[in-house]
């Protein structure tokens, strides 16, 4: 018995079967595969790496996702950002030539053109060698406006007073004439470099911008610092002097926070740790310890900020005047005539409070322990002043 011929055209049928295979493609293409999942994933690592300021982690995430996908344009680029970052120019230029033959990106041409005339000018810094300019004094620099590069020459170095002097930044609250030198009380020598916080407190910021739980890894402040203030406070040049430092943040005894992840920063706050090594007490009254050297005060434009502070009277010299007679009466004896009339402020410190919602500070009149250091005071607490601290190299 004969077949039934079919009436469908053969041009039909490839066209019917092109059809699918489109669609089978659009379905291929959208479907997201565990491969581009991972690749997303290297790449959120790395941002975060970067953010972190752990560059080493960064490369690491950003090689895994090249790994994934060798003609990622983001990946080279990232990678070779964070070798930027750690001062590593060689390394970034050569990541750069290897994804650019993999590539052909003209975004990485382009940065990889500026980074080899980079690294042909440190080279030739190397090779040829040029005087050392004298230390400039204050006076000599023009620290009152004009571009950035007026204070290149300008290196960190000590003054008459035996503060280091070392960026710049507002402090007689007076814009006009730009920002003021930053002088630093030295508060040692060690492997890490020098280590400085500023002598003065110059600005006010909230620990966090919201009262919740949180830690020095994740408060806003430490972002703040480690991009608002550094930028603004010194120059490139500068910025290059400042280590990155492994910063340890051990728990309050007093508290219930939990302990804090070791983070590393250009610029960070004293720990309670650090201010009860560094600074010599004059004495303690059952918790409380009398320093007169934290009495702290703030820049005009830190008053401007609304950072607290008070004026040091015979009130608090003699605990006659606020309540605190047996306690801050102490202070006449331990502390000299010399403090009265000096003017201290709040300032914050990088370890907890007694809660996750409280971090640590030293009262204005240099007193610190379990009341009015190791309680805290609430993170989104509008007016603690600010000593920022770092190490610049040996």
């Amino acid at each position: 018995m004969l077949k039934k011929k079919s009436n469908t055209s053969p041009v039909i049928v490839v066209a019917a079967v092109a059809v699918l295979l489109i669609a089978v493609g659009v379905l291929i293409f959208v479907m997201p595969s565990s491969s581009a999942k991972k690749y997303e994933k290297q790449l959120k690592l790395a941002a975060r790496y970067l953010d972190e300021l752990d560059y080493d982690k960064a490369i690491a995430a950003y090689k895994a996702a090249i790994d994934i996908d060798p003609k990622s344009e983001d990946a080279y680029l990232g990678m070779a950002e964070a070798y930027v970052e750690k001062g590593e120019l060689q390394a970034a230029v050569d990541i750069l030539k290897e994804g650019l033959k993999k590539t052909g990106s003209e975004a990485m041409e382009e940065r990889l053109a500026e980074l080899e005339l980079k690294l042909a000018e440190e080279q030739a810094k190397l090779t040829t060698p040029t005087p050392t300019p004298e230390p400039a004094g204050i006076g000599e620099v023009n620290w009152s406006g004009g571009d950035w590069t007026d204070r290149d020459d300008v290196m960190p170095h000590m003054n008459d007073e035996g503060y280091m002097v070392f960026g710049a930044y507002e402090q007689d609250g007076d814009e006009s004439n730009g920002p003021e030198p930053i002088e630093w009380e030295i508060l040692e020598e060690n492997g890490n470099g020098i280590f400085l916080v500023s002598r003065y407190v110059l600005d006010g910021q909230p620990y966090n911008t919201e009262r919740t739980d949180v830690t020095w890894e994740r408060c806003t402040l430490r972002s703040w610092l480690n991009d608002e203030f550094l930028n603004k406070a010194f120059t490139k040049r500068e910025q290059e002097q400042i280590r990155i430092t492994e910063v340890a943040n051990p728990d309050n005894p007093e508290s219930v926070a939990p302990d804090g992840n070791s983070t590393r920063d250009r610029i960070f706050l004293l720990s309670m740790a650090e201010v009860l090594s560094k600074y010599s007490y004059n004495s303690w009254y059952e918790t409380e310890g009398f320093c007169e050297e934290l009495i702290i005060p703030p820049t005009v434009y830190a008053n401007q900020q609304e950072v607290h502070s008070t004026v040091i009277d015979e009130g608090y010299y003699n605990g006659t005047k606020y309540g605190f007679r047996d306690m801050v009466g102490l202070a006449s004896q331990n502390y000299s005539r010399d403090c009265i009339g000096r003017e201290g402020a709040w300032w914050w410190l990088r370890s907890p409070g007694d809660s996750s919602i409280t971090a640590c500070y030293v009262a204005e009149y240099g007193f610190t322990g379990a009341t009015f250091f190791y309680n805290g005071i609430l993170v989104d607490y509008k007016y603690c002043g600010l000593r920022p601290a770092l190490y610049i190299e040996q």
